[in-house]
């Protein structure tokens, strides 16, 4: 049963930088982002940015680590 569940570390970063990547363009687009004032587009935004640049290169070390091996 733990088997079935199990996802590897690998793919949960790669679907957290693709979210990023489609999101950020979605959220700015849709949302009112400026610079000046904490509004919730900004809010959104800053989360998408700093969730992809821990997620990113987590996901490149992860992978040169397992080419390591």
């Amino acid at each position: 049963m733990d088997g079935a569940r199990h996802r590897s570390p690998d793919r949960i970063l790669l679907a957290i930088v693709l979210a990023v990547v489609v999101l950020v363009p979605l959220a700015i687009s849709q949302l009112e982002v400026r610079p000046d004032r904490i509004t919730v587009g900004t809010v959104v935004v800053s989360i998408l940015l700093v969730s992809g640049s821990i997620a990113l290169p987590a996901l490149i070390l992860s992978r040169w680590q397992a080419a390591d091996r």
